[in-house]
């Protein structure tokens, strides 16, 4: 495994033991499953958390039909790791991995375990990276800070920012065509997986909301100074038709193009008057 993944794990009545050459936060979710390691062992149920080494012998055992984990593998290796690990300044693997341990989590953190679940659910992709860019920077940062609460900060973004004006510019020459999160990272000279963290966190979007912010924003300005057609506005935004590109406008401005149009325009009749 290269990357760090982020999964849901059915335990159900199965048990076993097992070793892996990569560490391992395991997640009580659903039901009860016991976890064992030579030192200790606990059940886990919903906010309970094992912490398991790199090449760390443990056992399992579901405790009824139910029983579901939510996984966190943790690639040392993984670029995202490591960005996280110097922008957080942390080792993992003399902090939060050093040794297998159980950790419970606080009350305002489990309610992020049904977002993780449904997240992951949803996602048809096992391997999405921004999906597993979410809940793996997210469960990592907050155990990280319970384990070791005199670190100061723990989140890998909030110390970043994008270059907003080159980020415009980027998308703006690109609306026929709009660009794809990898080939904005790429502009930025950032990771995917880090640009799409950083825009999150700095925008409250998604890079590709952003991407649509932008061309709703122009699609507005369109509309209100010029009188072309919807099907050449829809052409130039990169919409495949008018049909379309007025959906995708009521969405964002919870009413249809032709309306703002001529609502704006006779605003003008008004104001000249």
């Amino acid at each position: 495994m290269k990357n760090s993944l982020a999964r849901r794990n059915l335990i159900a009545r199965n048990n076993g033991e097992h070793t892996h050459n990569f560490a391992q936060i395991l997640i009580g979710w659903q039901g009860e499953v016991e976890c064992e390691f030579r030192r200790g062992s606990r059940r886990l149920n919903n906010g309970i958390v094992a912490i398991v080494p790199n090449s760390t012998d443990h056992l399992f055992n579901g405790l009824s039909e139910n029983s579901e984990l939510l996984v966190v593998d943790v690639v040392q290796d993984d670029p995202y790791i490591q960005a996280l690990e110097q922008t957080c300044q942390i080792t993992l693997s003399e902090t939060l991995f050093k040794q297998p341990e159980f950790i419970s989590l606080t009350p305002k953190i489990i309610p992020l375990l049904d977002f993780a679940a449904s997240q992951l659910l949803l996602s048809k992709d096992q391997n999405n990276p921004q999906l597993n860019c979410q809940i793996v920077s997210l469960f990592i940062t907050q155990l990280c800070q319970i384990h070791s609460p005199n670190i100061p900060e723990l989140n890998p973004v909030a110390n970043k920012r994008l270059d907003a004006a080159r980020m415009n510019d980027i998308i703006d020459r690109r609306l026929a065509t709009p660009p794809s999160n990898l080939e904005l990272a790429n502009a930025l000279y950032l990771s995917e997986s880090h640009f799409y963290c950083i825009c999150q966190h700095q925008f409250g979007l998604t890079p590709q909301q952003y991407v649509m912010s932008r061309r709703m924003q122009r699609a507005n300005f369109m509309l209100l100074y010029s009188k072309k057609p919807l099907a050449v506005l829809a052409s130039e935004l990169g919409f495949s038709d008018a049909s379309s590109f007025s959906r995708a406008y009521k969405k964002y401005y919870q009413e249809p193009p032709g309306r703002s149009r001529r609502s704006m325009n006779l605003g003008f009749v008004e104001a000249g008057k």
